[in-house]
């Protein structure tokens, strides 16, 4: 494990009475009822379901009560909030501690591109660069995978990152496993094969497809397990 904690958080655990909508949860603690934001739009139908025990923080004000941060898998906590997920990545893009990411170079949040938002941009010295993160929190025997539903909008995001990598962009499509049973990533061709092949092709014009490993504890860190966690297509 590598660092002090990305993030922290105040957490309490919750069972899930429904998911009433994408974004939204009601659960239910120490006798009482309130609705969730759940800032992953993903299916999670493994992690996210009657009964299911999630970890949340409360919130201040809003329509919500409360924040769905991630989910107890068999005792394992999953970090599920996408929002988080990009901070923490963001943190350790500037401690420069990834080997295979180029060091000293600028970076900045939320960068579009012919109408398409990256995650992040970064500026070198020839160009701007485009860095995408896509969410993998299914785990099956040891295996992250993405996606857990079909999207068209991840299939854009690759398809236009091959393009940029070919003119000369540099180009990273990164999958963020937050499932602590899980040590490697593939994507999943049984939900969605063209996403295989578009990053095959993406590989090929020169996008660079990395893993990185952080999880959430149940004290509420996040913590990076490991920033380079083993990609097979």
């Amino acid at each position: 494990m590598t660092g002090s904690a990305l993030v922290k958080f105040e957490l309490f655990t919750a069972s899930v009475v429904d998911r009433d909508s994408r974004v939204t949860v009601i659960g239910s603690s120490q006798g009482r009822e309130f609705r969730a934001h759940l800032r992953n739009t993903g299916r999670l139908k493994d992690l996210i379901y009657p009964g299911a025990i999630v970890a949340c923080e409360w919130k201040e004000s809003g329509k919500t009560d409360a924040r769905v941060i991630g989910a107890v898998d068999d005792g394992s906590y999953v970090l599920l909030d996408t929002y988080v997920q990009e901070k923490a990545f963001g943190k350790i893009l500037k401690e420069g501690i990834l080997g295979w990411f180029p060091p000293e170079i600028e970076v900045e949040s939320q960068v579009s591109f012919e109408g398409k938002r990256f995650d992040f941009g970064v500026r070198t010295e020839k160009n701007m660069g485009y860095v995408e993160l896509k969410s993998a929190v299914t785990c099956k025997n040891g295996w992250a995978s993405y996606p857990d539903a079909p999207s068209d909008r991840g299939l854009e995001h690759v398809e236009l990152l091959g393009k940029l990598s070919s003119n000369g962009h540099l180009a990273y499509v990164i999958f963020i496993v937050t499932h602590p049973n899980c040590d490697r990533f593939r994507p999943n061709g049984e939900i969605q094969p063209e996403m295989v092949s578009e990053l095959k092709s993406a590989r090929k014009e020169g996008v660079n497809i990395f893993g990185l490993k952080i999880i959430l504890t149940e004290s509420g860190e996040i913590l990076l397990k490991d920033p380079d966690v083993p990609v097979s297509l």
